[in-house]
């Protein structure tokens, strides 16, 4: 939504003690684009947060104002990372990543004693006396650690 000019709203409607504001929907949009809180919002524009919040909610230009202004935001921030990217390989990396779902890939090898497989042991292949003498190793092994 463009702003047809600095229309100004005085908000009659919200009963407060504060003194009545004149907030420019214009300044909404702007404050908006740098994506500011709703109670950062209502601090530069001299309000409480409460009467901001009111002013979102009941008047329809100021609200797409706010909501404007957000995605303006966000717009600007992506074109900005994308002419950082033509120059910055870090940048490009990170977009690729969060826009087009890119991932690192690490590849991990593990080898054996010069460069052979790993010798393992299937333990399901043990008759009962070598499970036993295992059990036995594995248990000094835990007392042995825990002293």
């Amino acid at each position: 939504m463009t702003d047809a000019g600095p229309t100004w709203y005085g908000w009659d409607i919200v009963k407060s003690r504060q003194r009545r504001g004149r907030v420019q929907v214009s300044k909404i949009r702007e404050l908006s684009k740098l994506q500011v809180t709703e109670r950062e919002a209502a601090a530069v524009l001299g309000i409480r947060l409460k009467t901001f919040k009111e002013i979102l909610r009941v008047d329809v230009a100021a609200r797409e104002a706010w909501e404007d202004g957000r995605e303006l935001g966000k717009h600007r921030i992506r074109e900005i990372q994308f002419r950082l990217a033509e120059r910055h390989p870090q940048m490009a990396i990170w977009l690729g990543k969060q826009i087009l779902g890119q991932s690192d890939v690490s590849v991990v090898e593990h080898s054996g004693r010069d460069g052979g497989p790993i010798k393992t042991l299937d333990l399901s292949k043990l008759d009962k006396s070598q499970r036993n003498d295992l059990r036995q190793i594995l248990t000094a092994a835990r007392v042995k650690r825990e002293a």
